[in-house]
């Protein structure tokens, strides 16, 4: 689901404008073109959620946005109610859990603490209550691309659309290969957009570490234990095994 269908729209202060008219006006604010070289201008203010409370009671749960983590944590727009700031937040049950989807968590909220790239998605603040482990993030406000491509382009985007998507994308990307790591669930639905126009890869618990002893491997011979719904996802090089 598209925040845009989102009954809420009115807390979000998102205008109702084309995805590629609004591409085309914001573009320029996070590309600065120094010859041949490109590089990311810092986070806008909207995706800077670090200073929020980690009390559940402080957030109301506005609307259901999807699934996440093989159907285990389900996605929320939630209101920050001391600064009436929006948010996403992530809900697993750990009891639900097993062993191996716990580490799994684990990692991912450790690597958010270690990876800080203005292309990748990080949890910004993770805390328990109860048995729910919660983790924020900024507000996509236009979702993922699967939700655009569904929602807004069932012909298909246009090539500037995805050159701009894409672009992100592959910052994201050689980030991670620069601290060595490789992210093996790039898809449709772990890149998103956020209202201001910025494109974020996500689902960190996907990224595999190339390090081994202080060395970085050729060859990686792990099969990561997914469901077979993601098959169609993984690389010809991992299928290959």
């Amino acid at each position: 689901m598209s925040f845009l269908d989102c009954s809420c729209i009115s807390h979000a202060q998102v205008q109702p404008v084309d995805i590629e008219e609004r591409y085309e006006d914001t573009s320029h604010q996070f590309l600065s073109c120094d010859g041949s070289e490109y590089t990311l201008q810092g986070p806008a203010g909207g995706d800077d959620i670090t200073g929020l409370s980690p009390d559940p009671a402080h957030y109301q749960l506005l609307s259901k946005l999807g699934k996440g983590f093989n159907n285990l944590s389900q996605v929320s727009m939630a209101w920050h109610i001391p600064t009436g700031q929006l948010v996403a937040v992530k809900q697993t049950n750990l009891d639900e859990c097993t062993e191996e989807e716990l580490l799994q968590l684990m990692n991912e909220v450790l690597l958010s603490r270690f990876f800080r790239h203005p292309n990748l998605l990080t949890s910004r603040l993770v805390f328990c209550s109860s048995c729910q482990l919660w983790v924020l993030t900024p507000l996509m406000a236009y979702g993922s691309a699967d939700a655009l491509l569904r929602t807004y382009f069932p012909d298909g985007m246009s090539e500037s659309l995805i050159a701009y998507l894409l672009y992100g994308v592959l910052k994201a990307l050689e980030y991670l290969h620069r601290m060595g790591y490789v992210h093996r669930g790039v898809k449709a639905s772990h890149i998103l957009l956020s209202e201001e126009g910025r494109v974020y890869l996500s689902g960190l618990h996907s990224i595999y570490s190339m390090m081994r002893d202080g060395k970085r491997m050729r060859a990686v011979f792990d099969m990561p234990h997914h469901s077979p719904a993601l098959l169609p996802w993984l690389s010809p090089e991992l299928l290959r095994q």
